[in-house]
């Protein structure tokens, strides 16, 4: 029969090899996800902001989200390292913006986002 401190200290363990199991495969995760989709070829800035969930705050052409400002004009706005900017830290702009950060999107696809932005004139 187990004692308290032994009960402990064995849930302590199962919890940290849990954790460690799940980090693994987070990693093991992503190192697929990325080799599998450096063979693709990037996505367009369209395909990109929808996949990134922009229009669930932001509205474009009456479509899309109200809590966010709108991306009509845009472009008009804001010039590209400004978009750069913005789009990598948003708070620094806007230090109360609700916006996640999109520093990891790939060099590519970050131009891409971006002109797709800049044409909002």
């Amino acid at each position: 029969m187990r004692t308290g401190k032994e009960e402990r200290r064995a849930e302590r363990t199962a919890k940290w090899c849990a954790v460690r199991t799940l980090q693994f495969l987070g990693l093991a995760l992503a190192i697929a996800w990325g080799c599998s989709s450096a063979a693709t070829e990037p996505l367009s800035g369209p395909d990109l902001a929808r996949r990134l969930g922009c229009f669930a705050c932001h509205a474009l052409n009456g479509a899309g989200g109200a809590a966010a400002s709108r991306l009509d004009g845009v472009g008009g706005r804001l010039t590209p390292a400004e978009l750069q900017e913005t789009l990598a830290q948003p708070r620094r702009r806007h230090p109360q913006a609700k916006m996640p950060s999109y520093a990891y999107v790939r060099p590519g696809e970050m131009r891409a986002l971006v002109d797709f932005l800049t044409d909002k004139k």
